[in-house]
């Protein structure tokens, strides 16, 4: 069974819960799951600065970048003509030497394929889903709207 991370309410998962009740302990968990459904390949959340840096915010089972990571996906998602927002976040995996797949981090469900007919391959279709999970997890985790003063 699959544990759900608290609502902000401020509530723990339970007694002893291992840091569950921090979005870090599910931010590694959906990292440290994405690499696996990968075969192991090295998995990074990313974020853009309000510079246009790309600064890495966690990897995957604790592993050492490559010093190109930054520059390599910045080139691939200039190159796909991807509007790249200040602060945005995007899972990154690397595939090969210089090649990642990149997905954003988002909560809203991606549009359908064109046609209907899905052209993504499995490693993308992974970090869809890996997004769609941290942006969903970092949803609950954010503050609830406070109360208006009457």
């Amino acid at each position: 069974m699959v544990e759900c991370p608290p609502r902000a309410t401020g509530g723990s998962v339970g007694a002893g819960s291992d840091n569950r009740d921090k979005i870090e302990f599910w931010r590694e968990e959906v990292l440290r799951r994405a690499e696996q459904a990968l075969q192991g390949r090295l998995v990074g959340l990313w974020q853009y600065a309000e510079g246009g840096d790309l600064v890495p915010l966690a990897v995957g089972m604790k592993r050492q970048l490559p010093p190109t990571a930054a520059g390599e996906i910045t080139r691939a998602l200039k190159g796909w003509h991807v509007p790249i927002d200040p602060n945005s976040r995007w899972l990154a995996a690397r595939l090969d030497m210089g090649r990642w797949c990149i997905a954003p981090v988002r909560a809203d469900v991606p549009a359908p394929p064109p046609h209907g007919v899905e052209r993504r391959k499995k490693e993308r279709m992974t970090l869809e889903l890996a997004g769609l999970c941290l942006g969903l997890i970092e949803e609950r985790f954010a503050e609830p709207p406070s109360e208006p003063e009457a």
